[in-house]
């Protein structure tokens, strides 16, 4: 607690007050990394385990779209249910 009484006498409170936030930022930072890391190991546990059926659904997708764009090219009225 000295320490931090001489500081503030000696350097003023801006510059010790910067030096905190700084410190507060560089402790949050850590923080943060350390959940996107945790997040993304998640993400890619859940892909990895989903992968057969996104792969499906994509081309599932991908079949609905070529044959959208055939009837579209072949001038076809689109009826949408």
């Amino acid at each position: 607690m000295d320490l931090w009484v001489q500081l503030i006498g000696t350097v003023g409170f801006p510059i010790v007050a910067c030096i905190c936030m700084a410190l507060y930022v560089k402790e949050q930072s850590k923080e943060n990394r350390e959940d996107i890391k945790l997040i993304n190991e998640q993400h890619n546990k859940e892909m990895t385990e989903f992968k057969d059926q996104f792969v499906q659904a994509l081309n599932n997708n991908t079949i609905a779209l070529t044959k959208l764009c055939e009837k579209l090219e072949r001038g076809e009225v689109i009826k949408w249910n």
